[in-house]
């Protein structure tokens, strides 16, 4: 074989496993996708799950507004996903917020406050959701205006909250002095206060809904016959503000858009508990808020609501000005400045 026909020999054989190896690439592009890239998408989606925004609902009214949004989330309905925690002692979720473990708290205005001024504007409130849930119940109707509270002994828990400042408010608006004209006992929690009421003894019992409620149900001769919201709106242009949605500030600077979504998932579980009023008592009792016979009574009378932007920064500082007043410990010292109102709708 003559050295050109080794050459032309050599050539064809190059160019044969040129192409298999050509026909090799092609297939390998086509293929499923192998167990390395299937565990990288398992890894993208595991951080993704850094979007859940940790939420924390109290037990009573700051919570009964969020059931059907906590429903929804399980659901996976709502337009975040929601870690929610139920919790039943605001104290403990102050820290958590500031802290960052929770991102968004269902918390009692006067310690919403506190806790701007104690962590120098690290929380932040976007909505008010709980408006006065206070009233003065009475045995058979013995009390049915502040006058008739003269001479008598009121049983009260919440001493050192805005329970307590709500009282003295109404009290000394209507002319009765402390501990001369009224006498005010102190329990230490409500379910004490409706304990003692039901052994009898008392001539008027301060109590937050859902207590009222529950004393109803127990004795259905202790009715409501003062509505503290209405006697303290009586003394002039101020709302009484009980409960709010607290934000930590980093994570709303963060994730300004997912707060957002927040607070329209909130707003529609705050309307669809207020107009549902026996499908909302089984979903509140579902979540180990509160029994349903007892949500049943309590939604009508627990002022559940969510204002944002102008609307709650107008309520909520009307209410800190006469707190201030009262005892400014109880929002801090000092009034909040307007960087702790977040106007989600701006």
């Amino acid at each position: 074989m003559t050295k050109t026909k080794i050459l032309a020999l050599i050539m064809a054989v190059m160019m044969i496993l040129v192409s298999f190896a050509a026909c090799a690439d092609t297939k390998t592009s086509e293929e499923p996708t192998t167990d390395a890239e299937i565990v990288t998408d398992e890894a993208e989606n595991t951080t993704a799950d850094t979007d859940v925004i940790n939420v924390s609902l109290l037990k009573g009214p700051t919570g009964m507004g969020g059931a059907y949004m906590w429903t929804k989330s399980d659901n996976g309905e709502t337009a975040n996903k929601y870690n929610i925690t139920l919790d039943t002692d605001a104290t403990v979720v102050g820290p958590k917020l500031m802290q960052g473990e929770y991102d968004i708290a269902a918390i009692p205005t006067n310690l919403a406050a506190s806790l701007y001024q104690k962590s120098q504007g690290k929380v932040k409130v976007i909505a008010v959701n709980t408006l006065g849930v206070l009233y003065i119940v009475t045995k058979d109707g013995a009390v049915d205006s502040v006058d008739d509270l003269k001479g008598k002994t009121i049983l009260a828990s919440g001493q050192g909250t805005i329970a307590e400042y709500a009282l003295n408010y109404v009290l000394e608006s209507n002319n009765l002095v402390i501990g001369e004209d009224v006498t005010i006992e102190f329990a230490t929690e409500h379910a004490e206060s409706v304990t003692k009421a039901l052994a009898g003894g008392y001539d008027a019992i301060l109590l937050p809904e859902p207590f009222v409620s529950q004393i109803n149900t127990k004795d259905p001769s202790f009715t409501v016959g003062i509505n503290i919201t209405e006697e303290w709106e009586k003394t002039g242009d101020c709302t009484l503000t009980m409960g709010c949605v607290a934000v930590n500030a980093k994570f709303y600077e963060e994730n300004k858009d997912a707060v957002k979504n927040f607070l329209a998932d909130y707003s529609e579980s705050v309307n669809y508990v207020n107009a549902n009023i026996e499908d909302a008592a089984a979903l509140i009792e579902s979540h180990d808020i509160m029994p349903a016979a007892v949500a049943k009574k309590a939604i009508p009378n627990a002022n559940i609501v969510c204002y944002t932007g102008e609307e709650m920064k107008t309520a909520l500082a009307s209410c800190y000005n006469v707190l201030l007043a009262q005892n400014a410990k109880i929002i801090g010292g000092q009034m909040p400045g307007d960087d702790f109102y977040v106007d989600t709708n701006a």
